[in-house]
Order: C-alpha cells, then sequence, then structure tokens
C-alpha cells in the first residue's frame, strides 16, 4: 500500500502530462493517470524521488536575464535553483565529463550535456566551466538564469508542500512519508523536542546553505512548516524568525507549542554557523 501511496503522489505533485520513460537518476514518472481498462493490474514499483525543480519542456540558460545564452536544456532536466528574481531563476546544472575534460576544462559551441548518463541538452557557445569529482564521477557547473516558465511549478518545492497539505488531512509522521521520499528530506532532532524533516537551499546563493523549508512535527504530528522562501498556506499567518526564516503554524496549534519552537530555534540558528 505504501508503495502504490508513493506513485500516486508524484502524480499529484506534478500534474504535468509528460512524453517518455523516466530517464534522470532521482527523476520519477510523472505521465498523467490514465483510466484502464481490460488490463492485467500489476505490483506498483515506488516512485522514484523528484529531488527537486525540474525543467519545463525545454530551457535556456543565460549568463544574466535576457543575457548571452549558455546551454539549451531538455525537459526534465534536474536542475537547482535560487529565489526568484522579477521572472528569473538562478539556476545551477551539473553535466557528466570525461577525464580530458576534468583535466582541461574548456568547452566548445555545440558539446551534447549529459546528466546522470541521460541525454540533457547541448553548449550555446565555448565557454570555461568549474570542474568537480567525488572520486566515482565528474561533472562541470552551468551556473546562469533561465526563465520563470522554464521551471515545472509542481517541482518547486514550496508549491508541492501546499499542494499535499491541502489534498491530504493525514498530518502524522506516517502520513507525510510520501512527500518526505518524493523530495529527499532529511530529519533532524537538534531542537527537541521537535523533529523537522527538511531541505537545504540550493548553494547558488550561500556556499553554505541553510535549511529551505522543514515540516515541524512534534509528538509524530506536523505542527507548522518552516521556510526560507515566499509560502502561501491557506489559514495561517508566517510568523518571522531569526536569520530571514519565517514559519506557519497550522491552524489550532497551541500558543504554548508555538512560542517554545520559536524560542528554540532562534537559539538554535544563531548559534550554527
Amino acid at each position: 500500500m505504501k508503495k502504490i501511496t508513493y506513485l500516486l503522489l508524484a502524480v499529484v505533485l506534478i500534474a504535468c502530462d509528460r512524453k517518455g520513460s523516466s530517464k534522470y537518476d532521482n527523476e520519477e514518472d510523472t505521465n498523467t493517470a490514465k483510466t484502464q481498462t481490460n488490463t492485467k493490474k500489476t505490483p506498483a514499483k515506488a516512485a522514484k524521488p523528484i529531488g527537486g525543480e525540474r525543467i519545463n519542456k525545454s530551457a535556456t540558460i543565460r549568463q544574466q536575464p535576457n543575457g548571452t545564452a549558455l546551454a539549451s536544456l531538455l525537459d526534465y532536466v534536474p536542475v537547482r535553483c535560487a529565489s526568484i528574481r522579477k521572472g528569473w531563476y538562478p539556476v545551477s546544472v551539473d553535466f557528466d565529463i570525461t577525464a580530458d575534460e576534468y583535466r582541461k576544462p574548456s568547452f566548445r559551441k555545440g558539446r551534447k550535456l549529459v546528466v546522470n548518463g541521460v541525454p540533457a541538452g547541448s553548449l550555446l557557445r565555448d565557454v570555461k566551466l568549474p570542474v568537480s569529482t567525488n572520486g566515482d564521477r565528474m561533472w562541470a557547473t552551468i551556473d546562469g538564469y533561465t526563465e520563470q516558465s522554464s521551471i515545472r511549478q509542481g517541482t518547486i518545492i514550496e508549491v508541492a508542500a501546499v499542494n499535499f497539505l491541502k489534498q491530504h488531512k493525514d498530518y502524522s509522521v506516517a502520513g507525510l512519508q510520501p512527500f518526505i521520499h518524493n523530495f529527499q528530506l532529511d530529519e533532524d532532532s537538534a531542537i527537541k523536542p521537535y523533529a523537522l524533516y527538511y531541505n537545504y537551499e540550493s548553494g547558488i546563493d550561500d556556499p553554505s546553505p541553510g535549511y529551505r523549508l522543514a515540516f515541524i512535527c512534534q509528538g509524530k504530528q506536523l505542527i507548522g512548516i518552516l521556510h526560507s522562501r515566499p509560502l502561501t498556506l491557506q489559514g495561517t499567518t508566517p510568523k518571522r524568525l531569526q536569520r530571514g526564516f519565517a514559519v506557519n503554524f497550522l491552524p489550532g496549534i497551541d500558543d504554548y507549542l508555538k512560542e517554545d519552537f520559536c524560542k528554540k530555534f532562534n537559539t538554535y540558528i544563531v548559534s550554527v554557523d
């Protein structure tokens, strides 16, 4: 039953038709569900996590908004996005490179881009790029900007979280597992007695990124959402916290819990680097 829930969540979160099968690592099948008749049912496989933002149909990565084009990306390529700025997302994408390219990271116009072994686009100009390795693979990173319409809204975690909470009424940790799985949220229990299920910021603006979004749970139940980017949750009002964070508590949460969490979070967040 848990596996079926994961598969259905992928359909709800993305809500976009997508031709072709799953290709990229950490991508899940987001084809629109269709009514099937006279077909033999087979056990559902656990959907692969979305992880984060994906390209909508195609995208051009530019040096600046409306600036020189650096690369073109194909549909559903995974990218990292910073906060939107006047209709443009600062983005970053890693593509696979060879050992020779790692030693001499100069890339020519027309060079095909591959992400996790899958075709992902091409370079639109000659460029030198930063390269990295983890010992198992090597990659180069393109940093730039792309238009708002080039990012699938359902893969933006703030949008997806609000939609998920609208469509699901089980706010227990168990009930949140499909979302936690889909966006690969980690657990942090440093602020006791609360547990945070979180992801980090993109790292584009800050090389030491902090929380981007976190489900705040107490007693195995969701009590609010911590966030560093704008988030609108019906029936709630954001409360400002230290270091640019905000929290939206769910309706009906006890005032003591609200104040206790805010006090403990502020103390914690100013004590860490």
